[in-house]
């Protein structure tokens, strides 16, 4: 057998570099990020909430998407019914952290997402979407674990995982594209609250 040149040696080592997970490099600082407290209408990178449903690809979900308010104040509130009939079966709110096909936030100088939420069932879940990322129903989830009152919720950078439709790549968070809340993968009412959103 031909002995590897040491070009292909580097060209390998290269390629298995660029495809490995990405993750905050040990004792480098954490850096929380409030991302959005919904008083404004815009988050704190300057983009807006969007509301999507399985209508974009036939299914039959209903979603209704807005800003409510209580005594402490404003929230983003994400109700509607999720049905599984034609392949259907999500609505969720998505947030772009940069504007432009190509770009993307460097969420390496934080640990994970951190929410302020409450919620009625457990069928929720963050999706990201990363630049690596062609199809548009490709994505990484984690659970969303709500309750009936209001709770702090901190999700890791390592609860992600490729969701259903694949992903090409292991989550690199120095490339990510795009978050959002879902309700997913069930039939249920759905009603989820969420007073803070960020990166911790």
């Amino acid at each position: 057998m031909k002995p590897l040149s040491f070009q292909s040696m580097f060209a390998c080592l290269s390629l298995a570099a660029l495809f490995a997970p990405r993750a905050p490099a040990e004792g480098a600082p954490m850096t929380p990020l409030l991302l959005d407290d919904f008083r404004t209408g815009i988050s704190s990178l300057g983009t807006r909430w969007e509301g999507f449903s399985d209508r974009v690809m036939g299914g039959i979900s209903d979603l209704r998407l807005g800003i409510e308010g209580d005594a402490e104040g404003p929230y983003l509130a994400l109700t509607g019914e999720v049905r599984l009939e034609n392949r259907g079966g999500f609505i969720q709110a998505r947030l772009l952290l940069k504007e432009g096909r190509s770009s993307h936030y460097d969420g390496s100088k934080h640990q994970g997402i951190r929410l302020i939420a409450r919620g009625a069932g457990d069928g929720y879940y963050i999706f990201l979407r990363t630049t690596s990322m062609v199809f548009p129903w490709a994505f990484y989830s984690a659970p969303l674990p709500v309750t009936e009152g209001w709770s702090e919720i901190r999700i890791p950078w390592s609860a992600f995982v490729k969701g259903d439709f694949g992903a090409a790549f292991p989550l690199d968070v120095r490339k990510l594209r795009s978050l959002a809340v879902t309700a997913y993968k069930k039939a249920f009412r759905a009603r989820l609250h969420v007073r803070e959103i960020g990166f911790y």
